[in-house]
């Protein structure tokens, strides 16, 4: 699972080739499955108040972080439930996008296996903190009020999992998925599953 700031550097540059999008609600999908969000169920059928619903993932796989991050997001479930007829509801699922593609798929598996998943998770927490502040100038990111707190947390050290240059191809291919074609893709291997 990327960091706020990955989330809402893909969608500024989401936003960037999609002008059709309503600006203020795709921002808020973007953040919507990471945050206490009020009235959540206004906007997206099958979550509520408790955020472990938020990604609609039935039973996450805590062997690795890799199998964590699969297994932490269902697709057929989001799908059952809601379709991509808003703003809100195309970033919510550009967010699970990101969430199930970022670890195993672009941070490599040979680094993540050195780790456990309480290790890995906690490294990648530090990352992020020492990330953010260099996609916030890079991107020019405006910070929504609902998460400036989780901005202001200072990391330790040195980045360990995600480089610079991998988190820039990620924000790059994730920004320009074609949201209907990934719905497509995502249901289709998730019937193999079945």
């Amino acid at each position: 699972m990327p960091c706020l700031a990955i989330h809402l550097a893909v969608a500024k540059r989401y936003l960037e080739t999609h002008k059709d999008e309503n600006e203020d609600d795709f921002i808020l999908g973007t953040i919507a499955p990471d945050i206490d969000m009020i009235n959540i169920d206004k906007y997206i059928n099958g979550v509520n108040s408790d955020k472990n619903s938020h990604h609609f993932g039935r039973n996450a796989d805590t062997s690795s972080l890799v199998a964590y991050s699969k297994s932490k997001v269902d697709f057929k479930l989001f799908f059952e439930q809601n379709d991509l007829t808003s703003s809100f509801l195309r970033a919510y699922f550009l967010h699970l996008i990101c969430d199930y593609y970022f670890f195993g798929e672009y941070i490599p598996k040979d680094i993540l296996e050195n780790y456990s998943l309480q290790d890995a998770v906690k490294i990648g927490y530090n990352d992020y903190d020492l990330i953010t502040p260099i996609l916030v100038k890079k991107y020019d990111l405006t910070i929504p009020y609902e998460v400036r707190e989780y901005f202001l947390r200072q990391g330790v050290g040195e980045i360990r999992l995600l480089h610079e240059d991998l988190v820039d191809r990620f924000i790059s291919e994730m920004s320009s998925k074609d949201l209907d074609e990934e719905k497509k893709v995502l249901l289709q291997s998730t019937k193999k599953l079945d």
